[in-house]
């Protein structure tokens, strides 16, 4: 569960984030990140469900790294967070380190076409990066048997070919939630 001094961060974040979206800032210069309902429920949902071994696809500058760190706090479990872009993932360090987070995180900072095959079998996932990505990368977790995938922008990015995609995939089972910009949850068996 959340935290107040972990929902403040998240709403910090957040607030900056719509301001550099207001100025109209490239997309390369804005923290692009999970919105605080969507933070909040995969959270609740990788907790729920014990998740002890989790990896973010995409963690910017933090928010989704707060929530599942949150998480592992609760389950004994670790998370690692996969960022392109090492500011972003330098100020998403800070933060975890002032909310006595990070030691339940593994931040590794790279592509993560070549970081994802060097990882092991994962309880939780979480996809937010670019969408162009999100089928391969899918394809490329290792998932334990009853895992969660969660991937973000379903409805805002019209990710139709990506719901199409693990729907597909033989034992999943997939849904569409219309929580912050459209979550897909896919269970695998």
């Amino acid at each position: 569960m959340l935290q107040e001094k972990e929902r403040a961060s998240i709403d910090r974040l957040w607030q900056r984030k719509l301001e550099q979206d207001a100025k109209g800032l490239p997309l390369s210069e804005r923290h692009r990140n999970l919105e605080p309902a969507s933070a909040e429920f995969i959270c609740a949902l990788s907790a729920g469900v014990g998740a002890k071994r989790m990896v973010e696809v995409g963690g910017s500058s933090g928010i989704s790294t707060i929530a599942l760190a949150a998480a592992a706090r609760e389950t004994g479990g670790r998370l690692i967070s996969i960022e392109i872009d090492p500011a972003r993932q330098a100020e998403s360090r800070q933060t975890l380190s002032g909310l006595g987070l990070e030691p339940r995180v593994d931040y590794r900072t790279g592509d993560a076409a070549s970081l994802l095959p060097g990882l092991s079998e994962m309880d939780f996932a979480l996809i937010d990066c670019e969408k162009e990505d999100y089928i391969r990368f899918f394809d490329m977790l290792k998932v334990a048997r009853g895992g969660i995938v969660v991937a973000d922008n379903i409805l805002s990015h019209d990710l139709g070919d990506y719901v199409a995609h693990v729907r597909k995939r033989p034992g999943a089972e997939s849904v569409t939630l219309s929580v912050g910009k459209g979550l897909e949850v896919t269970r695998l068996a």
